[in-house]
């Protein structure tokens, strides 16, 4: 009797196998339908949880990207794989078992986060007995089947899984088979990214040197469903992409490359998808990129004066931004059509440390608050005590991208003297998009202080007052300065009835060429929390026309609290 019933779990268990091994990448509503009573069948939701909520195929079990990837949080690339063995116990948590059969599907047009959970089992060994429903919930609902808001409770699984390491691609492999004719890398992001036009916050543009682009969007057809086999070779081939070529995908951060993944498989094409995408590759600067639309992103700053401005308060495209603190100062009056944003807001504590800039992202929302929009011209002025607030947020847009910014020379109180100020509050039309840049080459890190100071390759700038760079005012963790730093104290350079005015021109290039100071130099600008030398990079660089300055962010604050750092005193 034993041996009966072990030879019938022996047949079972090769019928559930080659089962598994048989099922295709795409199944229909009707396959699905006929097979929903499977009690091996484990269906999956992707999409918004609230649509979920709502009604979904019976016996969905909801997945979350976030289910099966490593976050940002972690110092990961998002979206990251996370290992196998986690990779396992969270699938059997959903109740997958070794023979189980999987099918996934999307709510609402979220095909490419359902390929992203296809290519985790597809990682993990379980492909050949998962499947996509092709069209989503929308092609279940189409051919009259109900959906359900009851959540299952599945039972725990019992899985085994055998890792595909061989499916991913990471940089250092990607970056040797770049030359490679048997390799194809495949941009799958959109065209406007692919040729740069749009950057999405990320320190470089383009993609990576001889990638070929075939965007996700081109895949699918206008109902969701994934494109024939016969298309779907036209397009690789369109892309000059041979049959026995690998094929290497990539996106912004894995998941739109992963529909391009499942498509090459789909037709037979050895598939890899790298992970890290272009969100890893843009920070690395060892990995080469091609940038057709890097020279048009260069920012220009200029100071401007009050008659430039006032005929041009109204114009479409030109914005004005008021940078004091106080926002009575502003309530009192301020340049007509001028938001108000305070330069306060720009920055905010991170780890502990004081006055940390935003990510940029989180700055570009409040651009977009302010309505203003990255193809915007900028005029900023901020308050009557000086001009750092004004050349502090012309450099966070220069770092963001934006392609002309203005700073009003003098600021309000050289405006009051020929013009009115206003109350009214400016009318504009909200901005919904920001495509910023993040871009690095503007500033230096502090790893990056750490390996210039004492080595006699750049010039450090000191723009604090005096007694701060001699370190007789007791104001920091350390007192001092940079060894070898040149004091160039910010008000030195101004006029001296209005810190917010540039002072004489002849004066300001006599300061900086007694400094030592010339065009060849490459020059590092810092003071305490680099509000100060914000004034000193824009002079230097886009007043006068240096060509190598950047600006350490962390400035003095961060410095000082690094004790292997070398701090000097006095004058000089």
């Amino acid at each position: 009797m034993k041996k009966t019933a072990f030879i019938i779990a022996i047949i079972l268990f090769t019928i559930g196998s080659t089962f598994a091994k048989d099922a295709p990448l795409l199944v229909t509503a009707e396959w699905l339908a006929a097979n929903i009573s499977d009690p091996n069948l484990v269906l999956f939701h992707v999409g918004d949880k609230t649509e979920y909520d709502k009604g979904h195929i019976p016996g969905a079990r909801y997945i979350a990207l976030r289910n099966i990837s490593i976050s940002r949080d972690n110092d990961k690339i998002s979206t990251e794989l996370p290992s196998p063995e986690a990779l396992k116990t969270t699938f059997e948590k959903f109740g997958v078992s070794t023979n189980s059969r999987i099918v996934i599907y999307y709510g609402n047009d979220w095909i490419t986060p359902t390929t992203r959970v296809y290519f985790t089992l597809d990682y993990l060994g379980l492909s050949g007995q998962t499947s996509i429903l092709n069209g989503g919930m929308k092609a279940w609902t189409q051919i009259g089947k109900a959906t359900t808001t009851d959540i299952p409770t599945p039972a725990v699984g019992s899985l085994r899984v055998n890792p595909r390491p061989d499916v991913v691609a990471d940089a250092d492999w990607l970056k040797t088979q770049l030359e490679n004719r048997s390799v194809s890398v495949i941009d799958a992001r959109t065209l406007n990214f692919y040729d740069g036009t749009s950057v999405g916050f990320r320190p470089r543009g383009g993609h990576i040197k001889n990638a070929r682009s075939v965007p996700f969007t081109s895949l699918i057809n206008e109902d969701g469903t994934v494109k024939s086999p016969e298309e779907i070779k036209k397009i690789f081939a369109d892309a000059n992409i041979d049959g026995g070529d690998t094929v290497v995908s990539y996106c912004h951060v894995g998941q739109q490359a992963s529909l391009v993944y499942f498509a090459a498989r789909s037709i037979g094409l050895k598939a890899k998808l790298y992970d890290g995408s272009f969100e890893e590759w843009a920070e690395r600067a060892d990995l080469p990129v091609d940038d057709p639309k890097r020279d048009t992103r260069g920012t220009t700053i200029q100071f401007v004066s009050p008659d430039w401005l006032a005929p041009r308060t109204g114009d479409a495209n030109l914005r004005v931004i008021d940078a004091r603190n106080n926002v009575y100062d502003y309530f009192i009056g301020h340049v007509p059509n001028a938001v108000h944003l305070a330069d306060a807001v720009l920055r905010a504590p991170r780890g502990g440390m004081p006055t940390q800039y935003l990510d940029p992202f989180l700055t570009s929302r409040l651009l977009l608050n302010a309505g203003i929009k990255k193809e915007d011209r900028v005029v900023i002025y901020s308050d009557g005590a000086g001009v750092l607030g004004a050349t502090m947020l012309a450099y966070v847009l220069e770092r963001l991208g934006m392609k002309q910014v203005f700073i009003l020379d003098g600021g309000i109180e050289s405006w009051k003297e020929k013009n009115a100020v206003v109350k009214e509050y400016p009318k504009y039309e909200a901005a919904t998009n920001f495509d910023g840049i993040d871009n690095r080459s503007v500033r230096v890190s502090l790893d990056e202080v750490k390996s210039l100071v004492g080595n006699g390759k750049v010039k450090f700038v000191d723009a604090r007052p005096t007694e701060n760079y001699t370190g007789e005012a007791n104001v920091w963790v350390r007192n001092g300065h940079i060894p070898g730093a040149i004091s160039i104290p910010w008000k030195t350079l101004m006029d001296d009835k209005n810190p917010h005015k540039l002072g004489a021109f002849q004066n300001v290039r006599k300061i900086i060429e007694t400094a030592g100071l010339t065009k060849d130099d490459d020059i590092v600008v810092y003071c305490g929390t680099s509000r100060e030398a914000s004034l000193e990079y824009v002079l230097l660089k886009h007043v006068l026309g240096f060509p190598k300055v950047r600006l350490y962010e962390g400035s003095w604050a961060e410095y000082a609290t690094v004790p292997e750092l070398p701090v000097e005193t006095g004058s000089k």
